[in-house]
């Protein structure tokens, strides 16, 4: 891994706005601090300047010139971040980061966390370092015993898991048998130390401007391990839950990166 630059979401605005890319500056920026009136901005892009100056990354000579005042090196940096030619989205919800590992190249990707909408951290990687990451980036620590546990649900009773009040109307609607209901009790207990609250991990294909989703896998963590979600062709449940430990897990992820690599 070779970090690249951490820095906030203002100053990463005005790097992509100088380097040519204004749009999304502007999209980066209310992220992080909603809509403001131009004069605000103003002043936001003053005060960043000059936080990009102390930090050595703006060049006030280069721009004098009226030159671009960032390096090549960065330029470069920032035309192939907002390039992407591919995108795992991997959510944190309770914890209120995100990892994102951006395919710039065949094999090489850019990692970028996101604090809070408010710090990013960017890093080039290798392919090979992709499961490795997103495994360290949840970094699961199981504290009791895994034990096998599946169930299944309707699309409407998982769409409801994240509303703690649907919780009596997703038992009455599923007729879980003793074993399922079982289940869905340790599923409940590990959803709400989670904050009611689904991890998920995305594949974003990305061409003009357009992203298109083509792979995505929900998940819980548990005391016991880490609660997966699959589809199949189940008529009536076609949403299937089922604990894994962490060995099924790394696999898991190993397969995410194999599909990420090969799409």
């Amino acid at each position: 891994m070779e970090h690249i630059i951490t820095c906030t979401s203002e100053e990463l605005g005005i790097i992509s706005s100088i380097c040519g890319f204004p749009g999304v500056a502007k999209e980066i920026m209310e992220a992080s601090l909603g809509k403001r009136p131009d004069e605000e901005w103003d002043a936001i892009a003053a005060s960043t300047i000059n936080q990009l100056i102390l930090k050595g990354y703006w060049d006030e000579e280069k721009r004098a010139k009226d030159e671009n005042p960032f390096t090549e090196d960065m330029q470069q940096f920032i035309t192939s971040y907002l390039n992407t030619r591919q995108l795992i989205h991997c959510a944190n919800l309770k914890d209120q980061n995100i990892l994102m590992l951006h395919q710039i190249e065949k094999e090489s990707w850019l990692l970028h966390i996101i604090d809070r909408d408010i710090i990013h951290e960017f890093a080039y990687i290798e392919q090979q370092e992709i499961s490795h990451l997103i495994n360290d980036y949840f970094h699961f620590t199981p504290e009791k015993d895994f034990f096998p546990l599946e169930l299944r649900l309707s699309d409407q009773c998982f769409d409801w898991l994240r509303n703690k009040e649907k919780i009596q109307i997703i038992r009455k609607e599923s007729f879980f048998s003793t074993t399922e209901e079982h289940c869905f009790n340790q599923l409940i207990e590990d959803l709400e130390e989670n904050e009611w609250s689904i991890n998920s991990i995305s594949i974003f294909n990305i061409s003009n401007g357009d992203s298109k989703l083509t792979n995505i896998t929900f998940f819980i963590p548990s005391a016991h391990g880490v609660w997966v979600v699959k589809y199949d062709k189940h008529l009536e449940k076609p949403v299937h839950i089922s604990l894994y430990n962490l060995e099924q897990w790394y696999d898991l992820t190993k397969s995410i990166e194999s599909f990420a690599i090969h799409t």
